[in-house]
């Protein structure tokens, strides 16, 4: 086999391993025999390597072939649809209500009017309400009766007749 055949060439000629051989050796046919032998060992090593990443890259592409493309990650859950959940979000149960009804017995609980599940959610759903419903009433402790009865923009856009006629008037 020569080194055209296999492809690889050697980076260092024959002249400069001559020089840096070890010093115990003067005769230079056992020099240049060691050389060929080295040179067919790097040329053997070089041709095993290329067939052994040929055969890996061969034995990848089977496992990509054989295994079904899945691409997870750790922390990625499967994606399921619950009908349950779906249709708690349908009634207009929030999403944190509905999680809190699921740990708490589901459905079920909720329909059962003396569980503590559907006693809880409907005292949190009547405090929201009430809630939202004392914020937006308006303080009217320091207005006066014109003021509670119109508002600033209405007095704004009436005309002086209509002012004169709702105004107090002072004798």
């Amino acid at each position: 086999m020569s080194e055209q055949d296999s492809g690889a060439v050697p980076t260092i000629t024959d002249q400069a391993e001559l020089e840096t051989l070890r010093e115990g050796i003067d005769d230079p046919i056992v020099l240049k025999d060691q050389l060929r032998k080295e040179a067919d060992a790097r040329r053997q090593l070089t041709a095993r390597a290329k067939k052994a990443e040929e055969e890996l890259k061969a034995l990848k592409t089977q496992a990509i072939k054989a295994e079904p493309v899945t691409s997870s990650s750790p922390d990625s859950k499967p994606y399921q649809i619950n009908d349950e959940v779906v249709d708690l979000r349908l009634d207009g149960y929030s999403k944190a209500e509905v999680e809190w009804i699921m740990q708490n017995g589901g459905r079920k609980a909720l329909e059962d009017k003396t569980s503590y599940t559907a006693i809880a959610i409907n005292a949190k759903r009547e405090q929201q309400r009430a809630e939202e419903a004392a914020s937006q009433t308006t303080n009217t402790a320091g207005l006066s009766e014109l003021e509670r009865k119109y508002t600033t923009e209405q007095l704004a856009n009436m005309s002086v007749k209509e002012l004169e006629a709702i105004l107090p008037r002072i004798s």
